[in-house]
Protein backbone atom coordinates (compact mmCIF):
# COMPACT_ATOMS: atom_id res chain seq x y z
CA UNK A 1 0.00 0.00 0.00
CA UNK A 2 1.55 3.31 -1.31
CA UNK A 3 0.61 5.35 1.83
CA UNK A 4 2.02 2.43 4.44
CA UNK A 5 4.33 3.95 6.71
CA UNK A 6 7.66 1.30 7.07
CA UNK A 7 9.45 2.58 10.15
CA UNK A 8 12.69 0.68 10.89
CA UNK A 9 13.28 1.15 15.02
CA UNK A 10 16.04 -1.03 15.99
CA UNK A 11 18.87 -2.85 13.39
CA UNK A 12 18.04 -5.66 11.64
CA UNK A 13 20.01 -8.35 11.02
CA UNK A 14 23.02 -8.23 7.99
CA UNK A 15 20.74 -11.11 6.07
CA UNK A 16 17.57 -8.69 5.60
CA UNK A 17 17.20 -6.91 1.94
CA UNK A 18 13.93 -4.71 3.18
CA UNK A 19 13.37 -3.45 0.18
CA UNK A 20 12.97 -6.54 -2.03
CA UNK A 21 10.92 -7.83 0.83
CA UNK A 22 8.80 -5.37 1.08
CA UNK A 23 8.41 -5.69 -2.68
CA UNK A 24 7.34 -9.30 -2.23
CA UNK A 25 4.31 -8.60 -0.06
CA UNK A 26 3.43 -6.07 -2.81
CA UNK A 27 3.36 -8.48 -5.21
CA UNK A 28 1.32 -11.09 -3.03
CA UNK A 29 -1.33 -9.04 -1.18
CA UNK A 30 -3.98 -7.60 -3.02
CA UNK A 31 -4.21 -3.71 -2.05
CA UNK A 32 -7.84 -3.63 -1.11
CA UNK A 33 -6.68 -6.62 1.53
CA UNK A 34 -4.10 -3.84 3.04
CA UNK A 35 -6.58 -1.10 3.32
CA UNK A 36 -6.37 -1.39 7.70
CA UNK A 37 -2.68 -1.24 7.93
CA UNK A 38 -1.32 2.38 8.24
CA UNK A 39 1.96 1.19 9.76
CA UNK A 40 4.56 -1.56 9.73
CA UNK A 41 7.06 -1.08 12.66
CA UNK A 42 10.28 -3.32 13.25
CA UNK A 43 12.09 -3.25 16.25
CA UNK A 44 11.91 -4.39 20.15
CA UNK A 45 8.21 -3.81 21.45
CA UNK A 46 6.87 -4.81 24.95
CA UNK A 47 3.64 -6.96 23.93
CA UNK A 48 5.92 -9.07 21.64
CA UNK A 49 8.29 -9.79 24.23
CA UNK A 50 5.69 -10.28 26.63
CA UNK A 51 3.92 -13.08 24.35
CA UNK A 52 6.84 -14.50 22.75
CA UNK A 53 5.41 -13.20 19.39
CA UNK A 54 7.27 -12.60 16.47
CA UNK A 55 4.89 -10.09 15.59
CA UNK A 56 1.36 -8.55 16.02
CA UNK A 57 -1.42 -6.64 14.82
CA UNK A 58 -2.69 -3.67 16.54
CA UNK A 59 -4.72 -0.15 15.55
CA UNK A 60 -3.86 0.12 12.01
CA UNK A 61 -0.02 -1.07 12.43
CA UNK A 62 2.08 -4.31 12.38
CA UNK A 63 4.95 -4.49 14.89
CA UNK A 64 7.41 -7.32 14.11
CA UNK A 65 10.32 -8.33 16.06
CA UNK A 66 13.94 -7.03 14.12
CA UNK A 67 15.98 -9.91 14.99
CA UNK A 68 13.98 -12.17 12.14
CA UNK A 69 16.72 -14.08 10.15
CA UNK A 70 15.16 -14.13 6.55
CA UNK A 71 12.81 -11.99 4.24
CA UNK A 72 10.68 -14.98 3.96
CA UNK A 73 10.23 -14.71 7.84
CA UNK A 74 9.37 -10.91 7.94
CA UNK A 75 6.86 -11.71 4.56
CA UNK A 76 5.47 -14.23 6.58
CA UNK A 77 4.76 -12.07 9.57
CA UNK A 78 3.11 -9.36 7.80
CA UNK A 79 0.93 -11.67 5.38
CA UNK A 80 -0.31 -13.38 8.72
CA UNK A 81 -1.06 -10.16 10.54
CA UNK A 82 -2.56 -9.05 7.39
CA UNK A 83 -4.83 -11.18 7.96
CA UNK A 84 -5.71 -10.19 11.81
CA UNK A 85 -6.43 -6.47 10.48
CA UNK A 86 -8.95 -7.80 7.64
CA UNK A 87 -11.13 -9.31 10.77
CA UNK A 88 -11.22 -6.12 12.10
CA UNK A 89 -13.38 -4.68 9.13
CA UNK A 90 -14.90 -8.04 8.03
CA UNK A 91 -15.54 -9.77 11.06
CA UNK A 92 -19.55 -10.60 10.08
CA UNK A 93 -18.42 -11.71 6.72
CA UNK A 94 -16.06 -13.87 8.11
CA UNK A 95 -17.52 -15.18 11.53
CA UNK A 96 -21.39 -14.02 11.01
CA UNK A 97 -22.75 -17.22 9.41
CA UNK A 98 -20.94 -19.31 12.40
CA UNK A 99 -19.75 -21.62 9.55
CA UNK A 100 -15.96 -21.11 9.96
CA UNK A 101 -16.12 -21.62 13.97
CA UNK A 102 -18.19 -24.88 13.32
CA UNK A 103 -15.84 -26.13 11.38
CA UNK A 104 -13.30 -25.42 13.36
CA UNK A 105 -14.87 -26.40 16.77
CA UNK A 106 -15.39 -30.08 14.30
CA UNK A 107 -11.78 -30.51 13.87
CA UNK A 108 -11.11 -29.30 17.89
CA UNK A 109 -13.61 -31.74 18.98
CA UNK A 110 -12.03 -34.65 16.86
CA UNK A 111 -8.19 -33.56 17.79
CA UNK A 112 -9.09 -33.55 21.03
CA UNK A 113 -10.54 -37.17 20.61
CA UNK A 114 -7.05 -38.08 19.04
CA UNK A 115 -5.34 -36.97 22.10
CA UNK A 116 -7.33 -38.94 24.59
CA UNK A 117 -6.61 -42.01 22.31
CA UNK A 118 -2.85 -41.09 22.73
CA UNK A 119 -3.34 -41.54 26.56
CA UNK A 120 -2.91 -37.86 27.47
CA UNK A 121 -5.08 -36.37 30.41
CA UNK A 122 -7.55 -33.62 28.83
CA UNK A 123 -9.51 -33.25 31.75
CA UNK A 124 -10.01 -29.25 32.59
CA UNK A 125 -9.13 -28.51 28.79
CA UNK A 126 -12.14 -26.40 26.95
CA UNK A 127 -11.70 -27.80 22.82
CA UNK A 128 -15.33 -26.29 22.71
CA UNK A 129 -14.10 -22.66 23.34
CA UNK A 130 -13.07 -21.00 20.04
CA UNK A 131 -11.21 -18.45 21.58
CA UNK A 132 -7.53 -18.17 23.03
CA UNK A 133 -6.95 -20.31 25.87
CA UNK A 134 -3.07 -20.23 27.67
CA UNK A 135 -3.90 -23.31 29.41
CA UNK A 136 -4.68 -25.10 26.11
CA UNK A 137 -1.69 -23.37 23.93
CA UNK A 138 0.72 -24.55 27.12
CA UNK A 139 -0.87 -28.11 26.98
CA UNK A 140 -0.23 -28.67 23.59
CA UNK A 141 2.97 -26.89 22.90
CA UNK A 142 4.57 -28.28 26.24
CA UNK A 143 2.89 -30.91 27.00
CA UNK A 144 2.38 -32.81 23.54
CA UNK A 145 5.08 -31.28 22.20
CA UNK A 146 5.09 -29.44 18.65
CA UNK A 147 6.76 -32.84 17.06
CA UNK A 148 3.40 -35.31 17.77
CA UNK A 149 0.89 -32.21 17.77
CA UNK A 150 1.98 -32.00 14.07
CA UNK A 151 1.17 -35.68 13.25
CA UNK A 152 -2.09 -35.22 15.55
CA UNK A 153 -3.30 -32.57 13.54
CA UNK A 154 -2.36 -34.00 10.15
CA UNK A 155 -5.72 -33.67 8.23
CA UNK A 156 -7.68 -32.10 10.64
CA UNK A 157 -5.60 -28.41 10.36
CA UNK A 158 -3.46 -26.99 7.67
CA UNK A 159 -0.93 -26.87 10.34
CA UNK A 160 -0.22 -27.06 14.30
CA UNK A 161 -0.88 -23.64 14.95
CA UNK A 162 -4.26 -23.51 13.34
CA UNK A 163 -5.62 -25.11 16.44
CA UNK A 164 -5.05 -22.39 18.60
CA UNK A 165 -7.83 -20.57 18.14
CA UNK A 166 -10.45 -19.69 15.64
CA UNK A 167 -8.88 -16.52 14.74
CA UNK A 168 -5.19 -18.14 14.00
CA UNK A 169 -7.49 -20.91 12.19
CA UNK A 170 -8.64 -17.99 9.81
CA UNK A 171 -5.14 -16.39 9.80
CA UNK A 172 -3.35 -19.33 9.27
CA UNK A 173 -5.52 -20.33 6.45
CA UNK A 174 -5.28 -16.85 4.90
CA UNK A 175 -1.08 -17.07 4.87
CA UNK A 176 -1.70 -20.94 3.40
CA UNK A 177 -3.93 -19.14 0.70
CA UNK A 178 -1.02 -16.89 -0.05
CA UNK A 179 2.07 -18.89 1.07
CA UNK A 180 1.79 -22.59 1.10
CA UNK A 181 -0.07 -25.24 -0.47
CA UNK A 182 -3.17 -23.42 -1.83
CA UNK A 183 -4.63 -26.40 -3.40
CA UNK A 184 -4.39 -28.50 0.04
CA UNK A 185 -6.42 -26.00 1.71
CA UNK A 186 -9.49 -26.45 0.68
CA UNK A 187 -9.10 -30.85 0.74
CA UNK A 188 -9.00 -30.35 5.12
CA UNK A 189 -11.14 -26.64 5.38
CA UNK A 190 -13.97 -26.34 2.70
CA UNK A 191 -15.36 -23.60 4.45
CA UNK A 192 -12.35 -21.41 5.42
CA UNK A 193 -11.19 -21.62 1.78
CA UNK A 194 -14.78 -20.64 0.82
CA UNK A 195 -14.88 -17.72 3.09
CA UNK A 196 -10.93 -16.78 1.68
CA UNK A 197 -11.85 -16.64 -1.50
CA UNK A 198 -15.06 -14.52 -0.61
CA UNK A 199 -12.68 -11.78 1.12
CA UNK A 200 -9.87 -12.23 -1.37
CA UNK A 201 -11.46 -12.01 -4.57
CA UNK A 202 -14.18 -9.80 -3.96
CA UNK A 203 -16.72 -12.08 -4.84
Amino acid sequence: KDDCLVYIKDQLLPSIDMSSMLMEVEKLLPPHLMEEIDGIFIGSFDENEERSLEAHYESGAIYITSDLASNHDYVENIVHETAHAIEGRMGLTIYGDGKLEGEFLGKRERLAARIKAEGFDISGLDFGDPEYSKKLDLFLYEEIGYKKLSSLTMGLFYSPYASTSLREYFANGFEAYFLGQREYLPKISQHLFIKLEEIITGE
